[in-house]
């Protein structure tokens, strides 16, 4: 039978080719819809947890509810050399957070100070690559890195001196005076134009706080050994001070976010997938009335209905097949490619993506789960549709006519 169904499916090369192209585009354009969609979330996240937030965070308990410099915690350099010789970390970033009026000349601006360690930095979110001016900080510096937003709006050069200005530690006033070391390029404009980056020594020498730390960041290596991770943590910290937090609670908002968006697009791919059944449908519609006569045939020559019936199957499910391995093979490079290298979006696409803090990339994710769950849904609907022929077969009546 599938040597008869393969030669039935060349006979007619137009019908074969029809059919195999409704299966062709349903897979091809619902991975492209559903690869674009994670890819953009995937990329937002992954830049979140190694520019800003870490998979595990390390607070004082008071921290998150109010987020003020008295809650700030304290860890000694011990405890975080433990720390990083845990299986499955690869950085443990200290950071101190904090805000401070920036002044040069007669221009002023609020600003968010990062205080971080340039080796771990570099490290954890390749801050260094991000220099277009400058140089980058050293571990005992006491320069200061910007945005190239806040640079324009400060008006500074590299070398110039600007001051901070801000609250210590217990209410105490902060004052300081940064040289500009360098010049960033951000991932989105409103870091640009607002965040800047000192070492953790100057940060904690200008908040008046030594060993205090806002945080601690951790990034892992494997995001399936998280929960296992933040037990091996807890073992080396004081719980009854000191909160572990995973990314899915520090980035519950975003993840929100992602979910709705996600539900959005599925949604839409119900209406696609609805919109490909109704259109492989016709296709098999079209196929099984024009073959009327041929099937009248051949049971009048004594070919059993279940046998006939059997035949068609196979040839439907042989172009079905032949649909989706020939959307794979199609996909999978364009995946990879866009994967590799992003769409870059300009105008008002751009704009849209700033206002959301998102990069104006859109990549394409090659998680394998996209390409499968698309197959076997098509396949499904594919599969689904061929009850139509079956069912003609079964009750076709033969006469004169025919």
């Amino acid at each position: 039978m599938i040597k008869i169904a393969w030669r039935n499916i060349w006979r007619n090369r137009r019908r074969a080719l029809l059919t195999m192209s409704s299966v062709f585009f349903a897979v091809f354009f619902c991975i492209l819809m559903m690869g674009f969609n994670e890819g953009q979330w995937d990329r937002m996240i992954d830049n979140t947890l190694k520019t800003q937030t870490g998979h595990i965070q390390i607070h004082d308990k008071a921290y998150w509810e109010d987020k003020i410099m008295d809650n700030f915690m304290f860890m000694d350099a011990a405890t975080i050399s433990q720390l990083e010789h845990i299986e499955y970390i690869e950085n443990v970033s200290p950071r101190i957070e904090t805000f401070a009026l920036a002044s040069y000349g007669t221009v002023n601006k609020g600003i968010a100070i990062l205080g971080v360690s340039p080796t771990k930095e570099a490290q954890k979110s390749n801050l260094s690559s991000r220099i277009i001016k400058g140089e980058y900080l050293s571990e005992n510096d006491e320069g200061i890195l910007m945005g190239e937003g806040m640079r324009n709006y400060l008006k500074v050069s590299i070398g110039d001196t600007v001051a901070l200005i801000g609250q210590g530690y217990h209410g105490a006033s902060a004052a300081q005076l940064f040289p500009v070391r360098g010049i960033l390029k951000m991932l989105t404009p409103e870091m640009d134009n607002s965040l800047a980056y000192i070492t953790l020594q100057a940060a904690q020498k200008f908040i008046d706080m030594p060993d205090g730390y806002t945080g601690i960041l951790i990034s892992i290596t494997d995001n399936n050994k998280l929960e296992e991770t933040i037990r091996k943590v807890e073992e080396h910290i004081d719980t009854q001070t000191l909160d572990v937090y995973s990314w899915h609670f520090t980035m519950e908002r975003l993840l929100q976010t992602a979910q709705s968006d996600q539900a959005f697009a599925f949604i839409l791919m119900f209406i696609m997938y609805v919109i490909v059944g109704f259109g492989i449908l016709g296709t098999i519609i079209m196929m099984t009335n024009e073959r009327k006569r041929e099937f009248c045939v051949m049971i009048s020559l004594g070919m059993s209905r279940i046998k006939l019936a059997t035949v068609v199957a196979v040839e439907l499910l042989m172009m079905s097949l032949l649909g989706v391995i020939l959307a794979l093979v199609v996909t999978l490079p364009i995946a990879h490619w866009f994967a590799a290298y992003p769409i870059k979006l300009s105008g008002s696409y751009a704009e849209m993506f700033a206002q959301y803090g998102m990069e104006p990339l859109l990549p394409m994710s090659v998680r394998s789960g996209i390409f499968i769950g698309q197959v076997l849904i098509v396949s499904i609907i594919a599969l689904l549709t061929m009850i139509y022929p079956i069912v003609r077969i079964l009750k076709l009546k033969i006469t004169s006519k025919e």
